[in-house]
C-alpha cells in the first residue's frame, strides 16, 4: 500500500513539525520513582498507575525523548484512560537530570533493558496481568535486541511491538 499525503501537508518535514507546534499533548498524571543502578547510577521511571489486574505496559522512548514527548503522553493517556497501567522508563540523562556515572545510553543496550524489565516485572501484583513492551526508535532497537538476546527467558512478556526501530 502507498501512502499519500494529504494536499494541505505534502512532505515529511511539515508532517513532523505540524503536530509538534499545533496539536496539544494530552493530560497525563504520572508518578516517578527514582531506582537506583547496580553500577552507582539512577534512572528515572514514570508510572501510570491503573486498576490491578489490568495490563501493564513499558514504553521505551526514543533519542532524546521522555515521558513528556508526544508519543508518550498520548499513549499513556490511552492506557491510563482505559485502567492499565504503565511506565517510561527513562535512558540516562533523559529525565531532566544529568546522571552520575559516565554511561550513556545507546540502541544496544540490552543489559540496561533486561535490568528494566526485570524489576518491572517483578514488582507485586505484576504476575497478574499482560506485560507489553513498546518501543520507538532507539528504544525500540534496544527492546528487540533484548528480545532477540533473552530468547525464552522473556517469554514473561505477553506482546512486543517496536516503533520506527
Amino acid at each position: 500500500m502507498k501512502y499519500a499525503a494529504p494536499t494541505w501537508l505534502p512532505g515529511g518535514h511539515l508532517q513532523t513539525i505540524y503536530p509538534a507546534l499545533f496539536i496539544r499533548k494530552p493530560p497525563v498524571t504520572y508518578r516517578r520513582e527514582r531506582w537506583h543502578t547496580p553500577d552507582g547510577d539512577f534512572i528515572d521511571v514514570d508510572f501510570v498507575d491503573g486498576t490491578p489486574g489490568q495490563p501493564f505496559v513499558v514504553l521505551f522512548h526514543g533519542l532524546e525523548g521522555s515521558s513528556d514527548s508526544h508519543y508518550a503522553r498520548s499513549l499513556m493517556a490511552r492506557i491510563q484512560a482505559m485502567g492499565w497501567s504503565g511506565a517510561i522508563p527513562h535512558f540516562r540523562g533523559c529525565s531532566g537530570e544529568l546522571n552520575h556515572a559516565p554511561r550513556f545510553y545507546h540502541s544496544g543496550d540490552a543489559e540496561e533493558v533486561d535490568w528494566i524489565i526485570r524489576r518491572l516485572a517483578a514488582q507485586p501484583g505484576r504476575r497478574d496481568a499482560k506485560f507489553y513492551a513498546v518501543g520507538v526508535s532507539l528504544g525500540g532497537n534496544a527492546l528487540l535486541r533484548w528480545l532477540g538476546e533473552s530468547q525464552h527467558e522473556a517469554d514473561f512478556i505477553d506482546a512486543a511491538c517496536a516503533i520506527s526501530a
